[in-house]
C-alpha cells in the first residue's frame, strides 16, 4: 500500500478483530488486535496511525464478530 500512495496519502483498511492466522474454506486470513496491528506498523514503517476503532459486524448471523478499522497516513 505504501508504494501505491503519494507522500501524506491516506488509506483506510479493516481486519477481523482477533488473533487467527490461517486458512478457512480455501482462503487465507489474518486477523489483528490493536496490539498486533501496532506491532505490524512498527515493523513495516512508512505509516502513521491517524485513527483506529473497533466496530461490530453488521451481519445478523455474525453479530458477535468485531472489526479493527484503521486510517493510516503515509510518511
Amino acid at each position: 500500500m505504501r508504494r501505491a500512495l503519494k507522500d501524506d496519502g491516506i488509506v483506510y483498511t479493516s481486519f477481523k478483530y482477533g488473533d487467527f492466522v490461517g486458512e478457512r474454506h480455501g482462503r487465507y486470513f489474518i486477523n489483528f488486535t490493536d496490539v498486533s496491528f501496532a506491532q505490524l506498523l512498527t515493523k513495516a514503517g512508512g505509516f502513521t496511525l491517524v485513527e483506529e476503532w473497533i466496530t461490530g459486524d453488521v451481519r445478523h448471523d455474525r453479530a458477535s464478530e468485531q472489526w479493527l478499522n484503521v486510517i493510516l497516513q503515509s510518511c
